[in-house]
């Protein structure tokens, strides 16, 4: 398994605990550092109504994996925070994986359903 696979299949069991024990989650991410271990990391800006705006979140992940790539305590890192699409006048939930490996990026969109125990994911088109 690559550490694409990794990266993802260890965002989506986190984010399957977030949306079975609150039905959302703010954005969140987790990296393979350079002794292939696997490390969940979180984003936190002070908020008034402790509820802050996701980019703000996303943009110190996002500094955060870059950060650990250019030092080279990191491998390759994701992200993944949860957004509302709209396809054919149908809106669902969407959990986006962005995916950093030095010079890559890659982004993922997965369609996801809540059900009693468990969450399904399904990758869609952007």
């Amino acid at each position: 398994m690559d550490n694409y696979e990794r990266l993802i299949n260890i965002i989506k069991q986190q984010a399957e605990a977030f949306l079975l024990d609150a039905h959302e989650f703010f954005p969140f991410g987790t990296y393979v550092n350079s002794k292939n271990e696997v490390v969940p990391f979180s984003a936190y800006i002070e908020d008034a109504n402790d509820r802050p705006e996701s980019q703000p979140l996303i943009d110190v992940l996002e500094r955060g994996i870059r950060t650990r790539i250019n030092s080279g305590d990191c491998i390759a890192g994701a992200l993944a925070y949860d957004v509302e699409m709209t396809k054919n006048h149908v809106k669902f939930d969407v959990m986006v994986i962005r995916i950093y490996e030095n010079d890559k990026f890659v982004e993922l969109y997965f369609k996801y359903d809540i059900y009693e125990g468990h969450v399904t994911f399904l990758e869609v088109e952007a």
